[in-house]
């Protein structure tokens, strides 16, 4: 058997192999070519990729400057996170504080507009999504200071029929408190159903009577109250409201809405608003017909209250039971009332120029009385009391505006606050409308986006209805001869406010700070030996933090 030397064997496999590993070595080569030409169109592709970001990130830059250099006060669209509103809060002192940006200028201007009355029909607030609704918590903490030159007391809701004359010590001592009565809490839930929507609105304040004599003394306990409690449902054109809201014959900044803030209820910081303001919040039901968005008609039926207040005198010999048939001040549910109040309204909206707005609102209100007449237990007088109201504004130019609401009525004293009796009642028990009348007049103007200015002139006139007692001797019923100093013939207010928001950021809330300035003065029917008029001034301060 014949052996192979192992070095032959190798060289015989190398020959063998030579051909297979120059073929394979040819295939690689042009394979790696191909390689190489792949990769550098891949680069190349890329660097023209950079390029064209590079010239879009300049072109963004550039961008970024023009709208900084056009935003007012040099506004910064991007700054709303928590930890930039503390610099805002706290800025070093080398750098001023920043403003807030277009969108949130542009929020605050329209809060401004509402004054002290929160929730509108379009929510900007965040909100908490349960299932189909939206859950929102709103409402701001207030403090607010008062100075009165008479101490005619209300603490922040002035009374405005009580001004106490300079001849006596009330009318010649001066006023000062510190009170969070002006707090205020809202909750409200929307949602959009399949062809319709629903809302629910439940607002609580601190305005009721305080539940202790000492409550200045020690834990200033403000009654927590029922503000507004009502729900809103609406399909197509129809919108139909119930529940305690502001009365419908409430003058609106636009259309008939029942949410406050589209109420027109004055910017000013006093909770009762000026004299001669015809508002109400008062349970009812109401449907509304949206005809178009410039016109709109509504029709409520509202809870009755027959009022004289404290200066309407009775016939001796019904007084006794006539004084638990009205309700002169103190009788709190005890008035047996007939019927429900019936209000009719029409909204018309339009523009008198590009964006200029003018608003006319128009309502009416009919009332039934009905009282004892002095003969058998069964024995009953009946009467109709009316009003008639129109709310105007119009918007003279970009942030001015001016407003005109005028009211007339015979039995409708109650919707001027109360300021002028319902009714008089005769000896032989006929019920005789007591005529008044009221107006409000002022400008609201913005500045700046960030500013709110206010002047009013405001007041009602009561016409006196003078009647023979039972024993036919002059006179009782109210403004007679002899009658007391509380019937008032005149009031009138003169009023003057601003109001600054500090800062406000979205999803934080904001700081806003007001002041109002007020002259009031007061002529009653009879005067007797002392002072024809009686007068005051008064001095609001309020801060306070909008929840957001």
């Amino acid at each position: 058997m014949r052996t192979w030397h192992p070095i032959a064997v190798l060289v015989l496999f190398v020959l063998a192999a030579h051909p297979l590993l120059v073929a394979q070595s040819s295939k690689d080569r042009s394979e790696l070519e191909q390689l190489k030409s792949l990769v550098m169109s891949q680069q190349k592709a890329l660097e023209d990729m950079q390029s064209q970001i590079q010239a879009l990130r300049s072109a963004m830059e550039e961008q970024t400057k023009k709208l900084a250099s056009g935003a007012e006060g040099g506004a910064d669209p991007q700054r709303n996170t928590p930890s930039q509103a503390q610099t805002v809060q706290e800025p070093a002192a080398s750098e001023p504080p920043e403003t807030p940006s277009e969108q949130e200028q542009k929020a605050v201007r329209e809060e401004l507009q509402r004054g002290p009355e929160i929730a509108d029909i379009t929510p900007d607030t965040p909100a908490l999504n349960l299932g189909p609704a939206k859950v929102r918590l709103i409402g701001y903490p207030a403090m607010t200071t008062v100075w009165r030159s008479a101490n005619s007391g209300g603490n922040v809701g002035t009374d405005f029929s009580g001004i106490p004359f300079d001849n006596t010590v009330a009318g010649t001592t001066s006023e000062f408190r510190v009170s969070p009565q002006s707090t205020r809490l809202a909750l409200r839930v929307d949602t959009n159903l399949k062809s319709s929507y629903a809302a629910g609105y439940f607002e609580m304040d601190f305005g009721g009577a305080p539940l202790a004599g000492n409550v200045a003394v020690t834990g200033s306990s403000y009654t927590f109250r029922i503000r507004q409690a009502w729900f809103d449902w609406g399909k197509g054109k129809w919108e139909v409201a119930g529940g305690q809201m502001f009365s419908l014959m409430t003058p609106n900044k636009a259309s008939i809405l029942p949410w406050p803030g589209d109420v027109a209820t004055t910017q000013v910081i006093d909770m009762n608003f000026v004299p001669g303001l015809v508002w109400g919040r008062y349970p009812q039901v109401r449907a509304v017909y949206h005809e178009s968005k410039n016109a709109s008609f509504g029709l409520s039926v509202e809870n009755p209250e027959q009022q004289v207040g404290d200066n309407v005198v009775f016939p001796s010999a019904l007084a006794s039971t006539l004084s638990s048939q009205y309700n002169t001040g103190t009788n709190q549910l005890l008035v047996p009332n007939m019927t429900p109040d019936f209000v009719f309204k029409g909204s018309f909206d339009g523009e008198l120029h590009r964006d200029r707005k003018a608003h006319l609102d128009m309502a009416a209100v009919v009332r039934v009385f009905r009282s004892w007449n002095g003969g058998s237990v069964y024995g009953k007088d009946h009467a109709f009391g009316w009003g008639v109201g129109a709310n105007s504004s119009v918007d003279v130019k970009k942030g001015f505006r001016f407003v005109l609401d005028g009211f007339a009525n015979a039995g409708a004293g109650r919707y001027i606050g109360g300021l002028a009796p319902d009714v008089v009642v005769t000896a032989n028990g006929n019920i005789l409308p007591v005529h008044s009348y009221s107006w409000v007049s002022g400008f609201e103007i913005a500045p700046n986006p960030a500013t709110g200015l206010y002047l009013y002139y405001s007041g009602l006139y009561a016409q006196k209805n003078s009647i023979l007692n039972s024993n036919a001797a002059c006179c009782v019923g109210f403004g007679y001869p002899g009658a007391n100093t509380a019937a008032d013939r005149l009031i009138e207010e003169v009023t003057a406010g601003y109001s600054r928001v500090l800062w406000k950021f979205e999803n934080i809330g904001s700081v806003q700070w007001g002041a109002q300035y007020a002259y009031q003065w007061l002529e009653p029917w009879v005067a007797g030996t002392g002072p024809s008029s009686a007068k005051q001034n008064m001095i609001f301060a309020q801060l306070r933090y909008n929840l957001p």
